[in-house]
């Protein structure tokens, strides 16, 4: 029978040291916030708006400094400036799928591997290589289906 409980997905970063995770995920902090801020028009309006510029961002703590967007907020944000409200921060044609949410709120689907970032979550959860599994979301305009069968093949 095959070991669901066991191994891990990504040893390294898994059993990576507490302070050394630290360290990575303050990285990964600082350099989403610096592109954000570069690349995105609203964000870098909302950051500016709230007084705050990329390197005042050291921390996971320091994400307080910059205000939450609320869906209302993001639904208006892409009405008037469709299909994103200037949040997304590379070409279009760059994209693998739009998706429409209810809302609507349109969201967007990079190239990249395991976009969504679902992979890790079902090996934690016991699937592997070569089980079977029923998907019974949508595949529509809705990103449940697609995402969930990305990250099980």
């Amino acid at each position: 029978m095959l070991d669901r409980k066991g191994g891990y997905y990504d040893e390294a970063l898994e059993t990576m040291p507490r302070e050394e995770r630290e360290r990575f995920e303050e990285e990964l902090v600082k350099e989403a916030v610096d592109l954000a801020f570069r690349l995105s028009p609203a964000m870098r309006k909302k950051m500016e708006e709230a007084g705050v510029t990329p390197d005042a961002i050291r921390s996971k703590k320091d994400l307080e400094k910059i205000p939450v967007t609320r869906k209302g907020e993001l639904r208006a944000v892409q009405e008037r400036d469709l299909p994103f409200g200037g949040l997304v921060g590379v070409e279009l044609s760059s994209l693998k799928r739009i998706y429409v949410s209810p809302g609507p709120i349109y969201d967007p689907q990079g190239r990249d591997e395991d976009h969504w970032r679902w992979e890790r979550v079902f090996y934690a959860t016991g699937f592997r290589e070569g089980d079977i599994v029923q998907n019974t979301f949508s595949y529509h305009l809705t990103p449940a289906g697609l995402m969930f069968d990305e990250a099980l093949t």
